[in-house]
C-alpha cells in the first residue's frame, strides 16, 4: 500500500512540478519583468498600488498646502514643489502621472 501511494505521488510530482516551473512570466522577452502590467483591480497588488498612489496624492496635496501658506498662491505644477516642499515628484506605482487642478491632485490611473 505504501509503495503504491509513493509511486502515485512521485508520478504526480513529475507531471505537476515541471508544468508549474513555467509560471511567473517566463514567456516575456528579455528585459521585461512584468512589473506594473495588467494589474487586476481589486486584487491584492491592485489594492496595494491604489493605496500607495493615494498616499502619494496626500503627500503632494500637503506640499501644495505648504506652498500656498508660504507663497500665498497655489502652484500651477507639481514641479514647483520640488525641492522646497517635496524632495522629488513621487511616481504612481501603476505608471500613472500626477497633475494639479487648482489644489486637487489627480492621478491619470487612480483619479483623485
Amino acid at each position: 500500500m505504501r509503495r503504491t501511494i509513493l509511486v502515485a505521488v512521485s508520478i504526480t510530482l513529475l507531471i505537476v512540478v515541471p508544468a508549474l516551473a513555467g509560471c511567473g512570466g517566463g514567456n516575456q522577452p528579455s528585459g521585461e519583468t512584468g512589473t506594473g502590467s495588467q494589474v487586476i483591480p481589486g486584487s491584492p497588488v491592485g489594492e496595494a498600488e491604489a493605496s500607495a498612489c493615494a498616499a502619494n496624492r496626500r503627500a503632494i496635496s500637503s506640499a501644495v498646502q505648504q506652498y500656498q501658506a508660504v507663497k500665498g498662491q497655489i502652484p500651477t505644477s507639481i514641479q514647483q514643489l520640488v525641492p522646497e516642499f517635496l524632495q522629488s515628484v513621487p511616481a504612481c506605482p501603476s505608471g500613472g502621472t500626477y497633475t494639479l487642478t487648482g489644489n486637487r491632485v489627480i492621478c491619470s490611473v487612480h483619479g483623485s
